[in-house]
């Protein structure tokens, strides 16, 4: 490394067609992105990282080569060399790993990855000692000013936790550095793009104000019933409880008690209380997170469409703005609505685009809906992202469950969150105020005889644990029945349009009192807000009985709900995890058959079930905390990709097939024929896919049912392959459907 000794302007970026008097100095840049990174820092107390994180990142570019390469790709060097790209971030983590030593080496993986990503630990090896290109920069530059052990609550006696603690602040820093560059970039480059970012989002006082004179609407105009007067009790609970300090909450309700609302409330006022900047409400499955936008959209309508920052990957194109695009990029904005899978995947994630936004979660209430979903085999990382966005973040969190699923920390569940506080102050007597559903075990029943009884009900929902099971079930009651509009089949094997069209008219028939008979997969558990005044189960966790019996007299017009649950014959549960929550229900429910849903009975199935299971793997079957062992003296090996890669929340084999449904389905497709994948044209068809199975994948490709176009997008083009009742049609010729794909 050569300093520099004469005047050379350098750049970071070039503006196509422009002189280079126009293009942006590299001093500049640099020192952009070291002040916007060291404020985003500053909320982790850390502006000090972010500021050296920023100053250092594109020290590469201090090259001749980057330099010429600039020239080159603008036309401004004649000869014809091959324009490749220079690696202009191993200069910066070479130069951190040896001003530093020891807490270098967390730098190099930040800026070694601020483009392609956090790196392995024996990739990063191999950069640090690459030869790269000469490279010269001011002195001021290089100075390293005292950099202090990162700002965290270590626990000298847990040596385990130091790494993933030191692996999770590399990721905090990462993320602030690469949403700092990103908008300097921007600002340079795109300003219009970059003026629009600055539109002022409402306060969270407005919005706090706002939510609670919608709620105290609500709440004097409901009719009075013993219902209404409960949820009036939870509302209360979640406005006195968001004086307390930050920290772990859990807020216990069953379903149809208004948790909704209620712990939105409470995260806006607490909050606003305790200074921090923003809410995230974290649901878990795509097929009810418009249904939350939509009611938290109907409560801020004042302040415009934009208010609520959806971010999953089902959204609807016609939902989003300009702004909330860009907001998305990072989650700048007051109010967020995302999937458990967006919040933790991306915690864990090392691709610069994903890890973006988490910088903005620093200071903020992270509401986590239907939190007993979090899946048993990743609970240990799911809890270890929590704890320390708790402990070393400034983040408050709120499990927001029907059925606690007690993670707090015992001597038989180590993994488990300490200090959790409990939002209602009697969730056994609020269980009992609020019941409205008896559980009856009907044992052993084929599926013609549940046909029957199915058929004999005026109104009733009927769920089940796969999709074949709901597909031939429903095929049973057309025979039975013939073609009533009054039988309406739900699963995915319907696209996300057929099934929101599907729910509309089972909303309507139940509204004007008209025949309906609903045969569903578990999709419509959570927070599909229906009420039927029969419902029956398939065997399930007693988790999903709950959630099943959410959906029977929910409104509390009967003096008592039934739900039947049942074990069918004909479709066994499969093997795996369903079938394991099947036996640990089955031995649950003798000692409890008077109420199996009573919050003892709960606790007695996750100890048999929930807690077993984790044990067998200690919560984290793919090894994900592995990745990040202790430090040993001045070594840091982390493995931030093979972590990311290990870290899948959902089962990702299945094919995805767009369908041709309707109208706007078919124009998306001669769009993408057409003109390729634009971003528009991707957002819409993301309404129309269902996911199949690579085998029967195949099998439908041989039969010519489905068409791969250009850059292998496959599109359903046989009409009879698709039925306007159940979706993609499991009787077509090859069609093999696994059990794993199960909603």
């Amino acid at each position: 490394m050569v300093l520099i000794t004469e005047p050379t302007q350098y750049y970071a970026h070039s503006l196509q067609g422009q002189t280079p008097s126009n293009w942006e100095p590299l001093e500049s840049h640099l020192l952009e992105v070291a002040g916007t990174a060291e404020k985003f820092a500053a909320k982790f107390n850390s502006g000090a990282w972010g500021q050296l994180a920023g100053l250092w990142h594109d020290l590469g570019k201090y090259s001749p080569a980057f330099q010429s390469y600039l020239r080159r790709a603008n036309g401004f060097e004649a000869h014809l060399e091959e324009q490749t790209r220079v690696d202009h971030s191993t200069a910066g983590a070479q130069h951190a790993n040896q001003a530093i030593p020891g807490l270098g080496g967390l730098l190099a993986y930040i800026i070694a990855g601020h483009h392609s990503g956090l790196a392995d630990a024996l990739s990063l090896d191999g950069r640090l000692r690459k030869e790269i290109d000469a490279w010269e920069a001011p002195q001021h530059l290089l100075q390293a000013a005292p950099l202090g052990d990162p700002a965290l609550s270590f626990d000298r006696t847990d040596r385990q936790r130091s790494g993933f603690q030191l692996a999770f602040f590399t990721r905090m820093v990462f993320s602030s550095l690469v949403d700092a560059d990103f908008l300097a970039t921007e600002r340079f480059m795109d300003r219009g793009r970059s003026v629009m970012r600055e539109r002022r989002h409402p306060p969270l006082e407005g919005l706090t104000e706002t939510l609670a004179r919608h709620l105290d609407e609500l709440t004097a105009n409901a009719p009075p019933n013993f219902v209404n007067e409960r949820r009036a009790e939870v509302l209360s609970a979640c406005r006195s409880a968001a004086t307390l300090p930050p920290g772990v909450f859990s807020l216990t309700v069953p379903t149809g008690g208004g948790k909704t609302l209620a712990s939105l409330d409470f995260a806006l006022r607490h909050a606003l209380l305790h200074k921090l900047d923003r809410v995230i409400y974290a649901i878990p499955f795509t097929s009810i997170i418009e249904q939350t936008a939509d009611v938290f959209r109907d409560a801020f309508a004042s302040f415009g469409p934009d208010v609520v920052l959806e971010h999953h990957s089902n959204l609807d194109a016609r939902r989003e703005t300009p702004q909330s695009r860009l907001a998305a990029e990072n989650w700048d904005a007051p109010l967020i609505v995302t999937t458990s899978i967006q919040l933790f995947e991306s915690l864990f994630a090392n691709r610069t685009s994903s890890c973006r936004k988490l910088h903005n979660l620093v200071r903020s209430v992270i509401v986590l809906d239907e939190a007993q979903t979090l899946p048993v085999e990743l609970l240990r990382p799911c809890l270890a992202a929590l704890r320390e966005l708790v402990t070393d973040y400034r983040v408050s969190v709120v499990l927001c469950t029907a059925t606690r699923p007690a993670l707090d920390q015992r001597d038989d569940f180590p993994i488990g969150l300490k200090g959790v506080r409990e939002i209602i102050p009697a969730p056994q007597r609020l269980y009992q105020q609020l019941k409205r559903v008896e559980v009856v075990p009907q044992g052993d029943i084929t599926n013609v005889q549940l046909a029957e009884w199915l058929a004999n009900e005026q109104q009733t929902l009927c769920i089940v644990n796969t999709r074949r099971h709901a597909f031939e079930l429903f095929r049973l009651l057309q025979e039975k029945l013939g073609d009533d509009d009054g039988l309406i089949h739900l699963s995915t094997l319907m696209c996300g349009q057929h099934r929101a069209d599907a729910l509309k008219v089972v909303r309507q028939r139940l509204a004007a009192s008209q025949p309906c008979r609903v045969v569903s997969t578990q999709l419509i558990e959570a927070g599909v807000d229906v009420d039927f005044p029969a419902v029956y189960r398939a065997l399930a966790g007693l988790d999903s009985v709950a959630q099943a019996a959410g959906r029977c007299n929910r409104e509390g017009r009967l003096k008592i709900g039934r739900l039947r649950l049942f074990s069918p014959i004909d479709n066994p549960p499969p093997l795996g995890y369903i079938r394991s929550c099947c036996d640990s229900a089955a031995e649950i429910i003798p000692d409890f058959a008077d109420d199996l849903l009573q919050p003892a009975a709960i606790e007695a199935y996750f100890q048999l079930h929930y807690w077993n299971q984790c044990r067998q793997h200690e919560g984290d079957k793919a090894g994900v905390m592995r990745q990040f062992p202790p430090s040993i003296g001045r070594r840091i090996d982390f493995n931030f990709r093979s972590a990311a890669d290990a870290f899948r929340m959902i089962d990702d084999s299945a094919e995805q097939v767009f369908v041709p449904y309707d109208q706007r389905a078919e124009r998306f497709l001669s769009q993408l024929r057409a003109i390729g994948p634009t971003r528009e044209v991707m957002r819409g068809l993301q309404r129309y896919t269902v996911g199949v199975f690579t085998a029967s994948f195949q099998s439908l490709i041989a039969a010519g049912d489905i068409e791969i176009i250009d850059k292998g997008f496959a599109v359903l083009v046989n009409d009879n392959a698709y039925d306007r009742k159940v979706g993609v049609r499991l009787d077509r010729p090859g069609y093999r459907e696994p059990d794993s794909l199960i909603i």
